[in-house]
């Protein structure tokens, strides 16, 4: 495999690239279905459908993890450890929201899992506790393209430790890390290497396997930022063999959480900052103060609605190929793992679409992987500039249109700074999820072309 493409992610379905049809993609009855679970897609705005390609930022959630936590704050809001019902029946949510964590990024055991108020006190917490083992030269390899949370808390054991922080640079045409870079980063000094599974700002899948595989030869650990890529792909940790993973639910389809995967054997052996007496043992070692059981009962509700997308893959007119064996007897592991192979066989078509539709528009460029047989090498995340207007304004226009869209750095500092755009605004980015739709993307390109001051009709269209 060479070393600048991605090994695979633990997808549970290869694409066919630049194929004009999925065969597990949500279509017709099947899409409708999906969204009519989630409620804020009912919102209107001037007379028109709202369009939610806000998705990088934080998803929109169905209908029962809603429910499900305002039944948790009616019938069992209680504190943690009580010898009484509702103490109990909080504990036991709480408990089970481990489990299915664990089978969602297919972790050994429920006790890998430890969840926070979200992925960035998460990772400052880890990094306190691995910098509590290192010394005065040490080394920590961080990227160019990673979210700042996966980079200010390293950068802050220099400081702190004396400890050295090497860098990976990326490639400017294509946003993809230059594994030569890394190679050059590593060395006897090395102790971790802290890289992202997927860009959040320009949706580059990394080769992280072999990230993993390069940090561990040098004898370092591995901290994997998998927040944008959880809504896209399935995760494996023990595949992908990292020390350390984090997500955050409310990227996909959760409430606002964060989940961190550690090995036992590290959340064991690590010192974690917590008050006394409580216990040595993870993952309570780690969960500093009352977990909020509302939004853990949310999760929970949030992966059930995975499990029934995996296991009623065959709605009738909703697929166009059969799921694959999820039925009757699959453990929550399987459904998980079917309901992001569906998931990841939508968005490959909308990432399509999308891709061409943007190619339509006047003035508009667009940053990363823009060959569509590297759409593998992808999720439906798009970050682009259009001449002679600020993301700002591209925003604020598609926003009164009713299309939610981002711009800036998107917390990407070094990725904005390395493409020379830090000055300008940074990037307007779109990013679609299993829940969107094609006339979707048809609407958004429409607005851009309007923007842009031409006219533009189903661009995207085949």
């Amino acid at each position: 495999m060479p070393a600048d493409r991605p090994s695979s992610v633990s997808a549970t379905h290869s694409p066919t690239a630049g194929a004009d049809t999925e065969p597990l993609a949500l279509t017709g009855a099947g899409l409708a279905a999906v969204r009519a679970q989630f409620p804020a897609l009912a919102r209107m705005q001037n007379g028109r459908p709202y369009v939610y390609l806000d998705g990088p930022g934080g998803t929109q959630v169905p209908r029962r993890t809603i429910e499900a936590m305002a039944s948790y704050l009616e019938h069992c809001n209680a504190n943690h450890g009580g010898a009484f019902g509702t103490s109990e029946d909080s504990d036991a949510t709480i408990a089970e929201a481990h489990a299915a964590a664990a089978d969602f990024i297919s972790a050994a055991m429920p006790h890998e899992i430890v969840f926070g108020q979200n992925m960035t006190t998460l990772t400052f917490a880890a990094s306190r506790a691995i910098g509590r083992t290192l010394r005065a030269g040490d080394e920590i390899v961080v990227t160019r393209l990673d979210h700042d949370a996966n980079v200010a808390p390293w950068l802050a054991l220099e400081e702190e430790r004396g400890v050295r922080v090497r860098w990976v640079e990326i490639r400017t045409d294509d946003c993809a890390l230059d594994l030569t870079s890394l190679e050059r980063a590593l060395g006897p000094r090395s102790r971790l290497v802290a890289a992202s599974l997927a860009s959040n700002a320009v949706g580059t899948l990394n080769p992280i396997a072999r990230i993993v595989e390069m940090a561990h030869s040098a004898g370092a650990l591995t901290y994997v930022d998998a927040v944008h890529a959880a809504p896209h792909v399935a995760i494996d940790v023990a595949t992908l063999d990292t020390d350390f993973l984090v997500c955050s639910p409310y990227k996909f389809f959760g409430p606002h959480l964060g989940l961190l995967y550690g090995r036992r054997e590290l959340l064991e052996r690590l010192t974690a900052y917590k008050v006394r007496p409580s216990s040595d043992a993870p993952p309570e070692k780690w969960e500093t103060g009352t977990l909020p059981g509302e939004a853990l009962a949310g999760l929970l509700a949030t992966f059930e609605y995975l499990e029934e997308l995996g296991s009623t893959a065959r709605v009738a007119g909703g697929l166009s190929g059969p799921a694959g064996g999820v039925r009757g007897g699959a453990t929550r592991r399987d459904r998980l793992r079917a309901a992001m192979a569906v998931i990841g066989a939508t968005e490959r078509r909308l990432a399509r679409r999308t891709l061409t539709a943007l190619g339509s528009v006047p003035g508009l460029e667009l940053r990363g992987i823009v060959d569509p047989n590297r759409m593998a090498e992808r999720v439906p995340t798009f970050a682009f500039t259009l001449a002679g207007h600020s993301p700002r304004e591209v925003a604020t226009q598609l926003g009164r249109r009713g299309i939610a869209a981002w711009d800036g750095d998107f917390y990407a500092y070094e990725l904005i700074r390395t493409l020379g755009l830090a000055e300008s605004g940074g990037l307007i980015r779109v990013g679609a999820v299993h829940y969107n739709t094609e006339e979707e993307i048809d609407r958004l390109v429409e607005a851009l072309g309007e923007i842009a001051g031409t006219r533009i009709v189903g661009a995207g269209r085949d």
